[in-house]
């Protein structure tokens, strides 16, 4: 890895990249092809006795499609063919022989991989000795898992577990996470969850299986509990837990295991004489399915079509399923690129960190975290199991149970400014018929000086800018003439997919790289975190199907896990429990912390498996957990732009950021592509047509997601693969295909190569942002529900309204009582004023309840607000000292909430005149005075809980000099008009913020929650300007920047000795 000083960008690249290129040359010549069958020509449709007699491809489709195999040995067999089986098997052959060649994202034996690295003088050689990594396909595997697991003699030589998914819902015990079964059909709902009634033998199951036990140990013990039940009924209820996934038996593989039929043989051999008859046919065929398979792996690629034949055989004789063996491909190839290569990797990641900086990551994600903040507020640890129930918290984020069509938060179809500007842009680029757009420094500087929090992202200031990711890999077809050409700096890199976290890319094929694939593990580990104490913990978990699994299963890279819906040991020293995690949150972000630990924990996932539909929504929360308060992935977005019939191409220096694009604007077109009645010739008319009026280039590349297909346009045959597309899939959209001399494949022997980079962040974490909390302590019930000595009323009205309600109308209702109260404002779900009393219940509910229905009616009359609702009112015990501070933290909000209504009615009615921002920088000053009884303690905390802001206004910084003054003496405020009746609110709320801070000092450190008195005073500052000035974090960070210059030039006066 290159130092900081090294790389441009904030980037660094690994020493170590993943190559992956397809098998075939492009444009095979049959004449050189060194196979014993060349490949079809892709200018045409290659024919079914060609294909029989091409043993690489015919091995290649046997693995990626058995039924289009079993079509090809029955036409090798002379047995007849329809003309519209003949048709489909021409086709879908012409696909695959285009792939093998055109594509290199890795698939069975179309296109493999290999490691590369950087010198000085590049190199590469395509050798012949490519090798696979064969395993059995995890879908049977489960299966075949599942069905072992039902004989009696098989559970015997087994350790079973608790599922760490089951809750407890009443009287019934809850598994919310349910695997589908292989063999169940493709229309089928998955089932959402199971319930089992919580008797007491279940009760005593669990709590026996809480940690790995023996399942004789399990059956004889409890059997010991419930003499009275007779044992098989004991033994069947048992089995019935497992079957339903409530009790995880060890014989599943880990994710992390790089050898799953091993792990099961083993384990399965410890069983005894008292196996089923079927069990023993199944593990006597699955130890010869092992020998099989390392059989068919010894055989080089396009040579082991028999063998594989030979091991699928086996195979459906221990469980019968179409997809069988899953191959990855180790190609013989050396590689080593010039630094240029290395240096462009690194540049283009940092300009697409840079335009990705306003953007925040997932939206579902910054939502949760805004709804957080309202139930918890910052500092609090909500353990996982409280905080992802649905009932006790939030459940998991609303974009794991919605479907797509209402996904979209509001606000979505807003444009905002550099959606314009994309809009501009491509406009432009059409009407000057410009196939590319230049994106220069300028043009940067321009997208991000327009770029804001997405739409609809109600959590975010004007001009915030997220975290960049810590690492990613960068996915990019690397194109040159040749090798000379490269280091000379003449290629380009065509950026494609962008993965979440360094090594991801090169996750799944662990196996098929050896001992190489540890230095990407080395990279993982080398990523730094946000928090610098905080460790990495890898994910397991179990996948919705077992073919999920497939691409999911990696190495443990990391030297602590988290295991969700598996079975694990928790007693191991890397294992990391779901009950020992909490979820914190400050104002940036959510994080994940472990009480064992003591510190921060970062979920970690290598692989790109899609977490959407795949993965329990425990699992898929941890896995996106890290991105709370980052940047979206580094990666070309044209917003809204994206709509548009034709977008040109976006380069970056050396670097394609973004192919042109073509769709037709007219669905007429996609639509004649599944009519029947359009014949051929009038297909290609109508294509013809449209490609000539939108200057679509010969080569392209049909894509839908990820499926991809290079055509070229000026074949009948493809324009009849296009035709089908559309057909299947009406709105997959056509974009250039690489083509040129200039930079083709030729330094790669002419094959289409894509290098994953990976990429890690130079910079060093900003450890001036907000601390996390203090890990978990055990939480007494705290809830204040109506009837109980607090009130908790929320007000729903607009922004607008609520000083008028707090100066004009509030009063009215509290009407000089003594009861303590305090009120904030809030934006979700809707605006709204939050009202809290305190006082006896019969008061409160006899008395005050009464009153505050009648006040809510009258401003409802007068057109002031919707309407009134009750809550619960759950103190932040971790945010502000703890259970034995909390009431003297109440009382100071009660006094804050008095010296705002105060200073709000001052203001409305002229007698103070200052800026709010100022107006809030002077009550900084003085709440850090009062709450430390230490004016030089109070100048160093809020210098340093200002630090990184240097906002403050040039119009307010002369006032703010001449009227903020940091000794406390307040001379000239106590000479502006209103001044005088200001600080006079100021002494009334002293007593109770000073008691407050002496109270948190008092605390022994066993009784003091949330950390240091710097915390809590960050955050009653932070609800001072709440109910001061509203929601506004631009106005906040301005008026810290404002205290803090002043602060700092009272600083530089007492060290001048003035």
């Amino acid at each position: 890895m290159r130092s900081a000083n090294e790389t441009n960008g904030g980037y660094a690249c690994a020493d170590v990249v993943l190559l992956r290129a397809a098998i075939r040359p492009v444009d095979t010549d049959p004449d050189t092809d060194p196979d014993p069958a060349p490949a079809p020509a892709p200018a045409g449709t290659p024919s079914l006795p060609r294909a029989a007699a091409d043993g690489l491809l015919r091995e290649a489709v046997a693995l990626a499609s058995p039924s289009l195999s079993a079509v090809l040995d029955r036409a090798a067999a002379g047995a007849p063919l329809t003309a519209k089986e003949e048709r489909r098997a021409e086709r879908a052959l012409a696909r695959y022989a285009l792939r093998m060649s055109e594509r290199a994202t890795p698939f069975g034996l179309m296109a493999g991989v290999a490691t590369a690295g950087f010198a000085r003088r590049p190199q590469f050689r395509w050798g012949e000795q490519h090798t696979k990594a064969v395993r059995a396909d995890m879908g049977w595997l489960t299966s075949v898992v599942s069905r072992l697991e039902e004989d009696p003699g098989v559970l015997a030589a087994l350790r079973v577990t608790v599922n760490d998914l089951c809750t407890v819902r009443g009287d019934r015990l809850v598994l919310g996470f349910v695997p589908v079964p292989e063999d169940a059909p493709l229309r089928r709902p998955a089932v959402q969850e199971i319930t089992v009634r919580r008797t007491a033998a279940v009760r005593r199951a669990l709590e026996l299986a809480r940690t790995p036990v023996p399942w004789p140990e399990l059956v004889r013990r409890m059997k010991e509990d419930f003499p009275a039940v007779a044992g098989d009924t004991v033994r069947a209820m048992l089995t019935e837990l497992v079957r339903r996934g409530v009790l995880l038996t060890e014989l599943h593989p880990p994710m992390d295991d790089s050898d799953p039929l091993a792990h099961v043989l083993g384990l399965a051999a410890r069983a005894g004489e008292g196996l089923s008859v079927r069990s023993r046919d199944v593990l006597r065929n699955l130890a010869l399915v092992e020998r099989e398979l390392a059989d068919y792996a010894s055989r080089a690629p396009g040579r082991g079509r028999a063998a594989l034949a030979a091991a699928e055989a086996r195979m459906r004789r221990a469980h019968p399923a179409e997809r069988l063996v899953q191959t990855d491909l180790r190609l013989d190839v050396t590689a080593r690129l010039p630094e240029a290569v290395r240096a462009e990797a690194e540049r283009t990641a940092g300009v697409l960190a840079t335009l990705a900086a306003a953007r925040p990551g997932p939206r579902h994600l910054r939502a949760y975290h805004v709804r957080f903040l309202e139930r918890y507020g910052t500092g609090r640890a909500v353990t996982l199991s409280e905080l992802l129930d649905a009932e006790r918290g939030l459940g998991v984020p609303e974009e794991y149970r919605a479907p797509a069509a209402s996904r979209a938060l509001p606000g979505a179809e807003c444009l905002d400014d550099r959606d314009r500007l994309l809009l501009a842009w491509a406009q432009e680029a059409a009407a000057a018929g410009e196939r590319e757009l230049v994106l220069d420094d300028a043009r940067v500087a321009r997208l991000t000086g327009a770029g804001r929090p997405s739409r609809g992202d109600r959590g975010a200031a004007e001009g915030t800018r997220f975290a960049p990711p810590a690492s990613f890999d960068l996915v990019a077809e690397v194109r040159a003439a040749s090798l000379e050409a490269m280091a000379e700096g003449r290629f380009r890199l065509l950026v494609g997919a962008v993965s979440a976290v360094a090594g991801a890319v090169a996750g799944r094929f662990a196996p098929a790289l050896g001992e190489e694939a540890r230095r990407f593990g080395e990279v993982l580990r080398s990523v730094p975190t946000r928090d610098p104490g905080a460790v990495r913990a890898q994910l397991a978990f179990r996948t919705l199907s077992g073919r999920a699994a497939n691409v999911g299963r990696v190495p443990r890279w990391t030297d602590h896990a988290i295991t969700v819906a598996a079975f694990t040991d928790r007693a191991s020293r890397y294992a990391l429990g779901l009950e020992d995690l909490a979820v914190v949150a400050t104002t940036d972000r959510l994080a994940l912390v472990s009480a064992a630990l003591g510190v921060e924990v970062v979920p970690t996932m290598p692989s790109m498996l899609s977490l959407r539909g795949n993965v329990p929504g425990t699992a898929r929360f941890l896995a996106e957990l890290p991105r709370s308060g980052e940047s979206a992935l580094p990666a070309w977005d044209w917003g809204a732009a994206a709509a548009l019939p034709y977008l040109p191409r976006v380069r970056s220096g050396r670097s394609v950021l973004s192919p042109a694009r073509w769709y037709p604007a007219d669905p007429d077109l996609p639509a004649a592509a599944g009519d029947p009645a359009t014949g051929p010739a009038e297909w290609r008319r109508l294509f013809t047509a449209w490609r000539e009026r939108a200057d679509v280039p010969d080569r392209v590349t049909a894509v839908h997601g990820d499926q991809c297909l290079t055509l070229d346009l000026t074949s009948d045959a493809h324009l009849e693969l296009l035709r089908h597309e559309w057909r299947r899939r009406p709105t997959a959209h056509l974009r250039e295909a690489p083509e040129g001399e200039e930079y083709g494949s030729g330094w790669s022997a002419g094959h289409r190569t894509e290098i994953a980079f990976p990429m890690v962040r130079t910079a060093a974490p900003d450890t001036a942002r907000e601390p996390l909390a203090a890990p978990p302590r055990r939480r007494a019930a705290t809830a204040h529900h109506p009837g109980s000595r607090w009130l908790y009323a929320k007000l729903f009205c607009s922004p607008e309204r609520h000083d008028e309600i707090l100066t004009s109308h509030l009063p009215g209702l509290l009407g000089g009582s003594g009861t303590r109260w305090f009120y904030l404002r809030y934006a979700d779900p809707d605006p709204h004023l939050r009202l809290r009393f305190h006082g006896e219940p019969a008061d409160l509910g006899g008395r005050l309840l009464p009153r505050l229905g009648e006040w809510a009616a009258r401003l409802t009359d007068q057109g002031l607000c919707g309407r009134l609702a009750l809550d619960t009112y759950d103190p932040e015990l971790e945010r502000y000292g703890g259970p034995s501070a909390m009431a003297a933290a109440e009382a100071a909000f009660d006094a804050d909430s008095r010296a705002c209504l105060e200073q709000l009615a001052l203001l409305r009615a002229g007698t103070l005149s200052l800026d709010a921002r100022l107006l809030a920088a002077a009550n900084y000053i003085d709440l850090h005075h009062r709450f430390l009884g230490r004016p030089d303690g109070a100048l160093r905390l809020l210098d340093d809980d200002a630090r990184g802001h240097d906002d403050a206004p040039t119009a307010l910084r002369e006032p703010a000099r001449r009227l903020l003054d940091a000794d406390g003496r307040w001379q000239a405020l106590d000479r502006h008009p209103g001044g005088a009746e200001l600080l006079r609110i100021w002494d009334r709320r002293a007593t109770a913020v000073a008691a407050y801070g002496q109270r948190l000092r008092d605390l022994p450190p066993a009784e003091r929650w949330g950390g240091e008195e710097r915390r809590a005073l960050a955050s009653l500052l932070h609800m001072h300007h709440n109910r001061l000035a509203g929601i506004d974090r631009t106005a906040e960070r301005q008026s810290l920047a404002l205290a803090r210059a002043a602060l700092r030039a009272h600083l530089g006066r007492v060290k001048a000795g003035a």
